[in-house]
């Protein structure tokens, strides 16, 4: 089985990767999630049925690879813009239920690293 990325696609997978740093994800990050891919005109059909099933298809050790495929695919296709609304994106999720715990924050900050954002900027300030 073969996962073809594309922007929305590897946020999916970004999302998913914060969203269940605490190893739950709960109610209130789930509804954020429905939010903010409605607000982005994204298919939550595509979160649910393709990313969601395939990345519950794989096995443990291949889901670091997945994630890891997904940075990258960010990393050389989302323009500047698209990194930094991805980064407070994934951080207004985490805040959701009013605390971003500390395996969201660590997450979160790579990305902020690998990305070169700066600052949260689009959605809310720490």
């Amino acid at each position: 089985m073969s996962f073809e990325f594309n922007n929305e696609k590897a946020l999916d997978v970004l999302i998913w990767w914060v969203e269940g740093s605490d190893g739950s994800i709960e109610y209130e990050e789930e509804q954020k999630v429905k939010e903010v891919l409605s607000d982005m005109n994204y298919s939550k059909d595509i979160y649910y049925q393709d990313t969601l099933m395939y990345i519950g298809s794989l096995p443990t050790e291949k889901l670091d690879d997945l994630v890891e495929d997904a940075i990258s695919y960010a990393k050389q296709n989302y323009s500047k813009h698209d990194k930094q609304k991805t980064v407070s994106l994934l951080h207004a999720i985490a805040k959701s239920n009013d605390n971003v715990k500390e395996g969201e924050r660590e997450k979160i900050d790579r990305l902020k690293n690998e990305f070169g954002v700066k600052e949260l900027g689009y959605f809310e300030e720490e």
